[in-house]
């Protein structure tokens, strides 16, 4: 085995063959950190014959004053069970470190722990990857714990996914909750659609993701981190999708159907002379009644919201990359106050339809607390990821792989002092 330095081009090609792949350690969102002035590296492991069996692609960050670590955001790619591939990579990437100034290597592959059932909880007899955490750790890997809830700078290690292989569309709505299906159903029936937005269309979006991280208290990517990671991607893709409410058509299809109802009304008036006591012509008159009554007030309501917000209204929106045969929701906002026309879950059912279209593997929901109880903050959006056929994931965690213990120990000095200063 030879320890080599790769381009970008060997990396990705070899990261496409690897389970580990996640689209934030591909080249592509790698190069992005190089074009925004990080210094970015790609190392691995070939055979005699120069085939790639392990692969690190990572960046060179600002750890304290001029001290640096380097950065494998999901993980190093290298089959941690082939424990001589493992060991001979980890002994070289830490000379390689230190050679180039970097203290030590923090990585969270994306490779599961432990299964959960759709609840959250241990499944019972399911696998368990602790022997991988223990190996690594006879390597000098510092596991970090099996954390829960989110932190400003470390990537989540639980998530929701959907699994596709083998399933039809047909599969796919019969995992959805009942109720979310008929959500489904609703927006549709109230006509909204879904719109795309290119990179340099992105103003409503923005606006609707300010809205909900000021209400919510999360900071977004921003504008420039979204156009370029679209640009990077390509618009087959990065998507970014808006549910849009056209009140004059809604109107309109309330219109159709206000009109439907009055004529079978008149039906059930006119039978209802012929037999003034029909019970079931009586039944369906108060229904009729109470359903015209219904669509009347649904037609001012939108006339009135026409009023205030126009014709064309933004409810949601969400933006999602696919990356080989995995696509990831990644972010989205949404109106509160528009709730009942149900857009989330449209764009949803849209985006799930979309990943099956291009074959893939999986639908990944992305982050959640790993607090599958009420008491969770995040609770809500768990269930409604787990609505839509979603389970949890938990992934092994974060690593820290010492290169330069010197450094590491003037590194941990100054943020000791830092912490002392700032009690």
């Amino acid at each position: 085995m030879q320890f080599k330095v790769l381009t970008a081009a060997e990396y990705e090609a070899f990261a496409l063959t690897h389970p580990g792949r996640y689209y934030i350690n591909s080249s592509k969102m790698l190069e992005l950190k190089r074009n925004n002035g990080w210094d970015v590296y790609y190392t691995g492991v070939t055979d005699d014959d120069g085939n790639i069996l392990a692969a690190a692609g990572f960046s060179k960050v600002p750890a304290a004053r001029f001290f640096h670590y380097a950065y494998a955001q999901r993980g190093i790619l290298c089959d941690f069970r082939n424990h001589e591939l493992t060991a001979f990579f980890t002994a070289e990437l830490k000379k390689f470190l230190k050679a180039n100034g970097m203290a030590y290597l923090r990585m969270d592959p994306y490779i599961e722990y432990q299964e959960l059932n759709t609840d959250g909880s241990l499944t019972e007899n399911g696998f368990c990857n602790q022997d991988i955490i223990d190996y690594l750790g006879s390597l000098g890997y510092q596991h970090l714990g099996f954390t829960k809830n989110y932190t400003a700078d470390s990537q989540v290690r639980y998530m929701v996914v959907l699994d596709l292989i083998g399933k039809t569309e047909k599969d796919i709505e019969a995992g959805y909750e009942p109720n979310t299906r008929r959500t489904i159903v609703r927006a549709k029936k109230f006509g909204v659609e879904i719109e795309e937005c290119g990179p340099d269309h992105l103003q409503d979006f923005m606006k609707l993701m300010e809205f909900t991280s000021e209400k919510r208290h999360f900071t977004d990517l921003g504008e420039d981190s979204y156009k370029a990671q679209m640009e990077a991607f390509g618009p087959d893709c990065a998507k970014v999708w808006l549910a849009v409410l056209d009140t004059q058509k809604l109107i309109q299809i309330n219109e159709n159907d206000l009109q439907n109802v009055l004529k079978e009304s008149e039906k059930t008036a006119a039978a209802l002379e012929k037999t003034p006591n029909n019970g079931k012509m009586l039944r369906r008159k108060k229904e009729e009644e109470e359903r015209i009554q219904q669509i009347r007030k649904m037609i001012h309501e939108t006339e009135e919201l026409q009023k205030e917000r126009g014709e064309r209204i933004i409810l949601s929106g969400a933006y999602f990359v696919i990356y080989d045969d995995e696509m990831y929701y990644i972010s989205s906002g949404s109106y509160d106050d528009l709730r009942r026309y149900c857009g989330p879950y449209l764009i949803q059912d849209t985006a799930i339809r979309l990943a099956m279209e291009r074959g893939c593997r999986r639908y990944n929901f992305t982050g959640t607390s790993g607090i599958f109880t009420p008491e969770g903050d995040d609770f809500g959006v768990f269930e409604f990821k787990r609505k839509l056929g979603g389970r949890p994931i938990e992934l092994l965690g974060e690593f820290i792989l010492t290169a330069d213990p010197s450094m590491m120990k003037k590194i941990e000095g100054i943020n000791k002092l830092k912490h002392i200063i700032h009690r």
